[in-house]
């Protein structure tokens, strides 16, 4: 994907190294980490508090990446 993100296709912008990457992950990489880490919506409110730990994070990017493999 390149170019800036679209929200309204549920893509999320993600600056690496200097980089800006443009994320959007699949319905199937949605599932995927859900089944690993419990319900998104219940991490989403997590993560608005400021309680959800860089490890739960990571554990997110791993699913979602997975799902993505094809």
């Amino acid at each position: 994907m390149n170019g800036a993100a679209n929200p309204v296709r549920g893509e999320a912008g993600l600056r690496v190294g200097g980089a800006e990457l443009v994320v959007r992950p699949s319905f199937q990489a949605l599932v995927a980490a859900e089944g690993e880490l419990g319900p998104l919506f219940e991490l989403v409110e997590r993560a608005g508090e400021g309680k959800l730990s860089l490890s739960v994070a990571a554990q997110k990017f791993r699913a979602v990446n997975r799902g993505n493999e094809q």
